[in-house]
């Protein structure tokens, strides 16, 4: 054996300990990134599940506001193929129904999550 060279007594190559390293370090990332996303998303979840729990109130009372302010002073919200006086004479406007199906299937898709709030 020559005088000069140097034996790798290592049985793992430069390669193989670099991919050790990164697999350690996006492990360590992944940890870090659920503690911090399971910090945020609880408190966010729970505002979330109080607000589906007044929703329906909100929405009468939006409703209430809406049938006492004289259309004068209303909002006017323009829904493409109706004329302003359809919606009385039809009895209803569709994307009302259709936002109010939308809502009852939403609260009622997360019925289950209301009774842990009681």
């Amino acid at each position: 054996m020559a005088a000069g060279t140097k034996v790798n007594t290592s049985s793992y190559g430069v390669s193989e300990q670099r991919l050790v390293v990164t697999a350690m370090v996006v492990l360590l990332c992944g940890l870090l990134w659920y503690v911090v996303y399971d910090a945020i998303m609880v408190p966010a979840a729970e505002q979330f599940k109080r607000f589906l729990v007044i929703s329906p109130l909100l929405l009468v009372v939006v409703v209430h506001w809406l049938s006492a302010v004289p259309p004068s002073s209303r909002f006017s919200f323009p829904v493409p193929g109706s004329e302003p006086g359809a919606i009385h004479r039809a009895g209803g406007s569709p994307w009302g129904v259709a936002f109010v199906l939308l809502l009852l299937f939403f609260l009622i898709s997360y019925q289950p999550s209301f009774y842990r709030l009681v």
